[in-house]
């Protein structure tokens, strides 16, 4: 079974979430210009996307936890998902899908109307065939700053109807 559980910034969440982050390495240098991050980095992570109105999570399956999930819910039923991440080893089994599937009915039933994601696409494999095929549409191109690192983005926006997944 899989659920979220707030991350909070205590030792346990912390070195879970580091270890996520660093087993997918490819992501980091693509996405952050570096191979690994500390807990210190995740520390300040949490406390800033906090501070933004955003809530982070982690995934949790059969009591362990095995990606993270970034996002912001706007009065307006507008949602910015930050993030998804899952530990490298979770990866390519479907499980992107299921989340992402429990992530979006949370959603609807919290009053969303529409999810917004930013795709690093300046490298290959990207992911956004990952989210074409979960009903996501490329709306623009942009530039996201993350800590010291420019990438280029595709703005990719899905519309949520009650009842369609």
């Amino acid at each position: 079974m899989i659920s979220f559980k707030r991350l909070k910034a205590d030792a346990a969440d912390i070195e879970v979430v580091a270890n996520i982050y660093n087993s997918n390495k490819e992501f980091l240098i693509h996405h952050l210009g570096k191979e690994q991050v500390s807990e210190k980095f995740i520390v300040h992570e949490i406390q800033d996307m906090e501070e933004h109105g955003f809530c982070s999570n982690l995934i949790i399956e059969n009591g362990s936890g095995i990606g993270v999930i970034d996002y912001m819910l706007q009065d307006d039923g507008y949602v910015y998902l930050s993030m998804l991440m899952l530990d490298v080893a979770a990866q390519s089994c479907g499980k992107g899908k299921a989340i992402y599937r429990l992530f979006e009915e949370n959603m609807l039933s919290a009053g969303a109307v529409k999810i917004r994601i930013d795709v690093v696409d300046d490298y290959e494999p990207n992911v956004i065939p990952f989210w074409e095929k979960q009903g996501f549409e490329a709306k623009r191109s942009d530039v996201l700053t993350w800590g010291d690192k420019n990438s280029s983005v595709v703005v990719m926006e899905k519309k949520l109807t009650q009842g369609v997944g």
